[in-house]
């Protein structure tokens, strides 16, 4: 039966996404992490609940279309996984033609495209118009290994979420527990507090931390959609009372530099990062990212 059961560990992350799937799913969505056999597990569990026809949580995997998704068959659901072949723009055509179409066994329609840090630069401008304002019953969900490969405007347009080994994994106690300091110092004012916050986790092992970014970056995701006063469960509750404050002390503007910002830092993670460089970013960085005049 097809669940979050499927992906091992990373139990933040499958916690907000299941947040994200009973309310509100982001309609453009980049997955990214270095094992590609479990970015295709969480893709495809991730079609499946936002196809799901059934009561109570999605994916619930006994509906017909779960059991469509898991055996291949389901006529709404496309998925591209070319390996490492170039994905040119004329795939990018046929994905807007596809796309085009009014689904067939439901109300919503998914594309999954695996690897996308293959697709080229022709390919990733001519999906950009779809990526930003897909038909509202359409799906995008992104794989990649290497998701600094794909054009700035191309993940500026969705919504990120890092992958993490299971070995690397946080629970949801231990993320809230690293965070929820470092946010209410954000939301203070408070830069030393900021540092301090910041430099408990430099013992964090360097995939865990890219973890915990992405954690941080779906609570200023949640803070994004508090000063928007958007009616939505948020991705990372343990956080909220943080995220609310966070919201009512940098503006919406603000908030969403803050969220590119994060992107930055886990690339710089990636890429071997000093932990105290990481520590400087999220204190000096960003604290004039929120309130430099």
């Amino acid at each position: 039966m097809i669940s979050f059961d499927a992906l091992a560990g990373n139990n933040a992350l499958k916690n907000s996404l299941k947040h994200a799937l009973n309310e509100r799913f982001p309609q453009t969505v980049l997955l990214s992490g270095d094992d590609p056999a479990a970015l295709k597990t969480l893709a495809t569990v991730l079609a499946a609940g936002i196809l799901c026809e059934g009561a109570g949580s999605h994916p619930c995997g006994n509906c017909l279309p779960c059991r469509k998704v898991e055996q291949g068959v389901h006529p709404d659901l496309m998925i591209v996984d070319e390996g490492e072949a170039e994905l040119k723009v004329d795939l990018a055509r046929q994905l807007k033609a596809e796309n085009a179409i009014i689904p067939n066994d439901g109300e919503r329609r998914v594309t999954v495209i695996h690897h996308a840090q293959n697709l080229n630069p022709m390919a990733q401008n001519a999906l950009l118009k779809e990526l930003e304002e897909p038909p509202a019953y359409a799906f995008f969900i992104l794989t990649a290994e290497q998701p600094d490969s794909l054009l700035q405007t191309v993940r500026s347009r969705c919504t990120k979420f890092a992958l993490e080994p299971s070995q690397a994994a946080v629970s949801d106690e231990e993320a809230a527990s690293l965070l929820a300091p470092y946010l209410s110092a954000v939301a203070e004012r408070r830069e030393d507090r900021m540092m301090l916050s910041a430099m408990g986790l430099e013992k964090t092992p360097r995939r865990a931390l890219s973890g915990v970014l992405g954690i941080l970056q779906a609570a200023v995701r949640d803070a994004i959609f508090v000063s928007k006063a958007l009616p939505q469960k948020p991705l990372q509750p343990a956080l909220r009372k943080q995220t609310q404050a966070l919201a009512g002390a940098v503006s919406m503007e603000r908030l969403l530099a803050v969220y590119d910002f994060i992107d930055v830092l886990i690339d710089r993670v990636s890429r071997n990062a000093a932990s105290a460089a990481v520590t400087c970013a999220l204190t000096s960085d960003i604290y004039r990212i929120c309130y430099a005049s």
